[in-house]
């Protein structure tokens, strides 16, 4: 269960807090007269918030990009912190439940997301409800994306201060993800708001034909990320049943490697490609049973034992990741260069090999795995590591693994140090669609 910190407890009432009172402060510029048209927004608002994907990794999906951007073109920011920001509460209450913080958050923070869009409109020049194709694409193009880095600065904050990640590279991986995506969904909001603007606000309802088509497109995109645990999943069982003695190293290893990695405050992209490729570490041994159980190696089966890395990062080229088949194939690099297959040294072997690295020798002294005869202690454990530190492991992902171990973080057996896969990364407030 990860730990609600003094930051977050601070961080979320006052986002909630500027949302309400830019509402209050600000009543006097929202269109009340219009309410029918307000109403009517609201409504598609609460429908379209609903629609959730759950993700494997952790919180959900929702078809609403679109939508936040029309209310960036139609409305002033005050009324689209109202429209949307009540919209987005009581869809979140309706869809995941009444728990008043969580979804007061999530409406807050998408809700001041589009509303900094809209202010961004206004300040290239747009105004509320009056589409210009011609002179006004600036304001078209650049407020939905200022809307979206301001969505992924709430979350980035929310999740960095609960990991302990560093906050800027995690806002920059999710702006960096999700910006063709988004960029994608602008022409549609477009679109949208013509039909709302030149032929009758009404006409906006058309969206909600879109949905089921949205739906099956984030439903296939969930798809092709469960089947992509799955093969991971499916190699890191094949790899065990192959070599009995070593069940469930790979899990080990990625788990480890995870902790290791957050105890080093590196981004949750970063920890879930060390977590990918750690489970598929030891791919490339399916096959090679016999060279373990040789009690003396000759050059010939030493080679043939030490191209696993090869073939490891070979299999793992097909998988979306490619940065994950580098760190498979540097694994059994050493940070003093005497390492294989290329004999990298220090910061030139890729990081998550370096982690890697540690958390499988790690676990081979545990559990007695080749090349070591017998398990070993956890004092025992800490001791080569630290005589290893600056040769065969980075003195950084050293240091990290030892300030695990004086925390009783790390016992011999242990499988729970990390996260299970598949990776689940908390969510305070999701980013609309990914």
């Amino acid at each position: 269960m990860q730990t609600i910190t003094r930051q977050v407890r601070l961080f979320v009432p006052a986002v909630i807090a500027a949302a309400t009172a830019v509402v209050i402060l600000l009543a006097d510029q929202i269109p009340w007269h219009e309410w029918p048209h307000l109403l009517l927004f609201f409504g598609l608002t609460i429908i379209t918030y609903s629609v959730r994907i759950p993700d494997p990794r952790g919180g959900s999906v929702t078809p609403s990009t679109v939508l936040s951007y029309l209310a960036i073109y139609l409305f002033s920011p005050p009324t689209a912190i109202l429209v949307v920001g009540a919209g987005r509460t009581i869809a979140y209450a309706l869809s995941r439940g009444w728990v008043p913080w969580r979804a007061l958050f999530n409406g807050s923070q998408i809700a001041l997301s589009v509303a900094g869009g809209s202010y961004v409109f206004a300040v290239l020049g747009g105004v509320p409800a009056e589409i210009e194709l011609t002179s006004g694409w600036p304001a078209l193009a650049v407020a939905p994306l200022a809307s979206q880095v301001a969505n992924n600065f709430f979350v980035a904050y929310g999740v960095s201060r609960v990991r302990g990640t560093p906050f800027l590279s995690t806002w920059f991986g999710n702006t960096r993800d999700l910006f063709w995506p988004n960029l994608l969904s602008i022409p549609t909001a477009v679109l949208l708001a013509l039909l709302y603007t030149d032929v009758h606000p009404t006409a906006v309802l058309v969206y909600l034909m879109l949905l089921p088509l949205q739906w099956l497109a984030l439903s296939l995109y969930i798809k092709r990320r469960q089947l992509y645990a799955q093969i991971v999943d499916g190699l890191v069982v094949a790899t065990d049943v192959n070599f009995p003695l070593g069940r469930g190293h790979a899990r080990r290893v990625a788990d480890l490697a995870v902790s290791i990695a957050r105890e080093m405050r590196l981004s949750e992209a970063t920890v879930e490609s060390v977590q990918f490729a750690a489970l598929m570490h030891d791919v490339g041994m399916i096959g090679k049973d016999e060279l373990l159980d040789r009690p003396v190696l000759n050059p010939e089966d030493a080679d043939g034992l030490q191209d696993h890395v090869l073939i490891g990062a070979e299999l793992a080229k097909e998988l979306p990741h490619k940065e994950i088949a580098t760190t498979i194939l540097c694994h059994h690099e050493r940070f003093d260069g005497a390492g294989y297959p290329n004999g990298l040294r220090g910061e030139a072997i890729p990081l998550g090999s370096r982690i890697i690295a540690l958390a499988e020798a790690v676990d081979s002294m545990a559990s007695g795995i080749h090349p070591f005869a017998g398990t070993a202690s956890v004092d025992a454990i800490a001791l080569s590591v630290e005589r290893e530190r600056g040769r065969a492991f980075d003195p950084e992902v050293a240091d990290a693994f030892g300030r695990l171990v004086e925390r009783g973080l790390f016992s011999v057996g242990d499988i729970g140090l990390g996260a299970q896969f598949p990776l689940e990364a908390p969510r305070l407030g999701e980013t609309p669609v990914r």
